[in-house]
């Protein structure tokens, strides 16, 4: 076996806020003493473990934000789907993972290759990872801890003299028998293994010869893989609440990639997802994203994010983001063409026309996009409905000429000796169309909807061609019902 070791240095901070874009020093703490900080923190003088008012007192434009052991969680999980496309064999540790990538290696090109791959990933989710790679998952924890970016090859005697250079530290064993070795004057894992097992046993150390024997190989070292849910569950907060589209994107394609490289692993797509824009003193802001087809695009997810965003008003400072998706579609793989890139399929041409509707819908908003069907109705005002668009959606099939633009409600004309006028007198080109209809609504009685009415197509002074209609029945008022392009 062939494990690599993923170590995320300060991961409370990292957990919280995916190495977030700002200028003002930040620090996590936790029981009133920093736990991580940043570089910014640490070049103006803040050190981890100091009482946080002694880290104001230095830095006093620091912010300081509590450690959340359920947002470590959730982000450690989160990681671990973005490396779930590299290897089934993924496991989580306090602050990083494990991966088997003994039948990998090769699937992805060598060692540097997925390595190279499974970093640009874990960076476009907002993460920075330590490695080491050794023939068991405790030494190549302990490597990428003390000595990151060792590879250690599947040989006892190299893996014995690779771990012997190693800080005590390096073992995460218990911190007061740690104390008792470095006070016994022992300063590395070399220095440990040399001890006698029952010198170990009489100072209460015999633990550390389980771990050794683990770290060589010479035990077993059982450790329960990583499941990946089947949803989509993810939050990021914000170092300071902003109102900026930029910012707030920025934040959001920290979750669209993770989520993406996760389905990815999964051989799934989603349709739609959920991003809430959370605010301290209002309910969140929930911007609803519909790709339209099922997809793991992260791309798209932005461009219909920035589109939303564009037309917001947000009612107050967004906090922290939050993305959901409930449900996971399979989705096929795609192969290129042998003889390189040919016309699009019509499943591909489908799938932007899907596209193109969800990004005006986002733009103008999900009332204003829409399709026409035809109804069986011969009133031009019914005789079409609005649908969903789609490809299963077809236009209204009528006799006669019809324009394209209908007025929302016909406008009354001016009528001069029984000639309609409109800046001038109408000259009648072609007609009359006697539509006769709506009489079945209204229980043998004359309703609003009857339409008995006489259509012409009409010439203007200015040479527009009008679409108008008189009434059959008295006074007969002549109408504007349409405009021909």
């Amino acid at each position: 076996m062939r494990w690599l070791a993923l170590v995320f240095p300060d991961w409370p901070m990292q957990a919280l806020f995916r190495n977030p874009s700002h200028t003002r020093p930040l620090a996590v703490a936790y029981r009133q003493r920093v736990c991580a900080l940043d570089a910014t923190a640490l070049a103006q003088g803040v050190r981890t473990g100091q009482g946080v008012a002694d880290a104001l007192a230095i830095a006093p434009d620091l912010l300081v934000r509590p450690k959340s052991p359920e947002a470590e969680h959730s982000a450690l999980r989160e990681a671990a789907g973005c490396a779930l496309r590299y290897t089934p064999r993924v496991v989580l540790e306090s602050d990083g993972l494990l991966l088997d990538i003994a039948g990998s290696t090769r699937l992805f090109g060598g060692l540097d290759a997925l390595l190279r791959h499974l970093r640009s990933d874990l960076a476009a989710a907002g993460f920075q990872a330590l490695s080491a790679c050794a023939p068991t998952p405790r030494a190549a924890r302990w490597l990428a801890r003390a000595t990151p970016g060792q590879c250690v090859a599947d040989d006892d005697h190299a893996l014995a003299e690779a771990l012997a250079a190693l800080p005590l530290r390096a073992m995460e064993a218990d911190t007061s028998l740690l104390a008792l070795l470095a006070d016994s004057g022992l300063r590395t894992v070399g220095e440990v293994m040399k001890l006698p097992r029952d010198a170990l046993a009489r100072r209460d150390a015999a633990g550390l010869r389980r771990l050794l024997d683990q770290a060589l190989g010479q035990r077993p070292d059982p450790r329960p893989y990583f499941d990946a849910p089947p949803q989509i569950d993810s939050r990021l907060e914000l170092p300071v609440p902003r109102h900026d589209s930029d910012v707030l994107l920025f934040a959001a394609n920290r979750l669209f990639n993770a989520c993406c490289t996760q389905l990815a692993a999964v051989h799934a797509g989603i349709e739609s997802c959920r991003l809430e824009l959370e605010h301290e003193h209002h309910p969140p802001t929930v911007l609803t994203l519909t790709l339209g087809t099922p997809s793991r695009d992260a791309r798209r997810m932005a461009l219909l994010t920035r589109e939303h965003l564009a037309r917001l008003a947000l009612p107050e400072a967004v906090g922290a983001l939050r993305l959901k998706a409930a449900h996971w579609i399979e989705l096929a793989g795609r192969s290129e063409d042998l003889f390189g890139p040919q016309a699009p399929s019509p499943a591909r041409r489908q799938e932007a026309g899907r596209l193109l509707i969800e990004h005006l819908r986002a733009r103008l908003g999900p009332d204003r996009v829409y399709a026409l069907s035809a109804c069986a109705d011969h009133r031009p005002e019914r005789s079409q409905q609005q649908v969903e668009p789609g490809p299963g959606t077809t236009a209204a099939v009528q006799g006669g000429r019809r324009p394209l633009w209908l007025l929302p409600e016909p406008r009354l004309l001016q009528t001069i000796r029984n000639q309609p006028w409109r800046a001038g007198p109408l000259k009648l080109v072609s007609g009359p169309e006697r539509i006769e209809s709506g009489w079945w609504d209204s229980d043998g009685e004359a309703s609003p909807g009857d339409a008995l009415r006489d259509y012409f197509v009409a010439l203007s002074v200015d040479h527009a061609q009008l679409w108008i209609y008189r009434e059959h029945l008295p006074p007969h008022r002549w109408y504007l019902h349409g405009l021909f392009a």
